[in-house]
C-alpha cells in the first residue's frame, strides 16, 4: 500500500492472502460467501488493522444520506427502554430518518451480525446505549464506520454523549425516605463497573451525607433484572437485622425486590418501604404499586438523535466541501464530540404504595 493513500479492498485481500472477490464478500457479510471461520476472520482483522472503508460507505460520507440510523439498546424486553426508543424515533421521523433496532448484547456475541449491521453503507450513523458494561466492545466498530453517540454515559473519547441526572434522581429517593423518618437504607446498585450504577450510587451516599447519616451507607449489586432483584431480596432477607428501607437503582430489578418480599411474607411498606430508580407504565400495576423516581428518557433519546444528525450533517457538509477543493478532515471527526447533560426537566417522583413511615 502507498504511504499516505487510503487501503483498498485490494490491500485489504493482500493482507489476508485472500482473492479481493472473496475479501469483499466477507466484508459485506454475504451470507452465501464459502469460507471458513478463520478466513473470515483474517478479512475482518486486516480490514480493521488497515482501516478500510467500503466504497459505499464512504460514498454515503461524502454526501449522500441512506436514511438510517442504528439504536443498539440493551435489554430490549426491558419496558424501561420503551421511552428512550420512543424519544429517539420520534426525533430521527422529524429529520426523515428511519431506525434500525439491535440488541447490544447479540451484536458484542455474534461478530458476523456486527459486521452485516454496519455493513455496505446502510446507516448514517449509531445512538449506542451505555451502562450494562458492553458498550465498550462496540464502540471502537462502530465508531470507526460512522458517527456515533453514547446514551447514558459519562464519556465517550472520541465519541459524544447524552446522559441524564443519575445521582439526583437516587438523592430525591433517598431523601424522599428521609422524610418519612427512615435512618436505615440499603441502596441495590447494579452491576459492578456500570457508570450509571455508579452516579446512582454516588447521589445515595450523598444525600447520606448531608442528612449527617453516612456511616449507615449499605451498598448491594444486583444486574439489571427482576430475577437479579429477587435473588437480592433473598440476601437481604437472611441478614440478621433488615434496613428499614430500599433504593433499588432500577425499576425493573426492583419490582423483583418487591416479588422476593412477597414471597417471603415481607410487607411492603409496612416492614420495609422500597423505592426504584426509573418509572414505566407497568408499576403501578404491581400487586404494591412501587414509588419512583421519573427521569426524562424521552427527552434523553431525542437529544441523543438531535446529537447524531447534527453530527451526521456536519460530516455531510464536510465531504461535500472536500469535493468541492476545500481542505477538510477525513471520515473520522468532522466535529468535535459533543457531551451534554440533561437537567429540564429534573427527576420527579412518582409516589405509589411502596413506601410509609418506618416500622416501630
Amino acid at each position: 500500500m502507498t504511504p499516505g493513500a487510503s487501503p483498498t479492498l485490494r490491500d485489504v485481500a493482500q493482507e489476508a492472502g485472500v482473492s479481493p472477490a472473496i475479501a469483499s464478500r466477507v466484508l459485506n457479510a454475504d451470507p452465501s460467501v464459502r469460507a471458513r471461520e478463520d478466513t473470515r476472520e483474517r478479512v475482518r482483522i486486516a480490514a480493521q488493522r488497515l482501516g478500510y472503508v467500503p466504497h459505499s460507505l464512504a460514498r454515503s460520507l461524502r454526501g449522500a444520506r441512506t436514511g438510517a440510523i442504528g439504536l443498539v439498546m440493551h435489554g430490549l424486553d426491558s419496558p424501561i427502554n420503551v421511552d428512550v426508543l420512543r424519544g429517539a424515533q420520534a426525533r430521527c421521523a422529524e429529520s426523515g430518518y428511519v431506525t434500525l433496532l439491535a440488541e447490544a448484547e447479540e451484536l458484542t456475541q455474534n461478530d458476523s451480525q456486527l459486521h452485516a449491521f454496519l455493513a455496505r453503507g446502510r446507516l448514517d450513523g449509531v445512538i449506542l446505549h451505555s451502562g450494562y458494561g458492553h458498550e465498550d466492545l462496540l464502540l471502537e466498530a462502530v465508531s470507526r464506520s460512522v458517527p456515533a453517540v453514547l446514551v447514558n454515559a459519562d464519556h465517550g473519547g472520541a465519541v459524544s454523549t447524552v446522559r441524564v441526572d443519575d445521582a439526583a434522581a437516587a438523592a430525591l429517593a433517598v431523601q424522599h425516605l428521609l422524610d418519612l423518618g427512615h435512618r436505615e437504607i440499603t441502596f441495590i446498585a447494579g452491576p459492578a463497573g456500570s457508570e450509571t450504577s455508579d452516579r446512582r450510587q454516588s447521589g445515595y451516599c450523598r444525600a447520606l451525607e448531608t442528612a449527617g447519616l453516612v456511616e449507615t451507607a449499605d451498598v448491594m449489586h444486583a444486574e439489571w433484572s427482576a430475577a437479579a432483584g429477587r435473588a437480592a431480596a433473598e440476601d437481604l432477607l437472611d441478614r440478621p437485622r433488615l434496613p428499614t428501607a430500599v433504593v433499588v437503582a432500577n425499576a425493573v430489578t426492583a419490582a423483583g425486590v418487591l416479588s422476593g418480599f412477597r414471597d417471603a411474607a415481607v410487607t411492603v411498606p409496612g416492614e420495609l418501604s422500597v423505592v426504584g430508580v426509573h418509572d414505566s407504565w407497568f408499576l403501578e400495576h404491581l400487586a404494591v404499586a412501587l414509588t419512583t423516581v421519573r427521569l426524562p428518557l424521552q427527552a434523553l433519546g431525542a437529544a441523543a438523535a438531535r446529537v447524531l444528525i447534527d453530527e451526521i450533517d456536519a460530516r455531510v457538509a464536510k465531504g461535500a466541501s472536500r469535493q468541492g477543493g476545500k481542505a477538510g478532515a477525513g471520515i473520522n471527526g468532522a466535529r468535535a464530540p459533543h457531551d451534554e447533560f440533561i437537567s429540564e426537566p429534573p427527576p420527579q417522583l412518582i409516589l405509589r404504595s411502596s413506601t410509609g413511615v418506618p416500622r416501630e
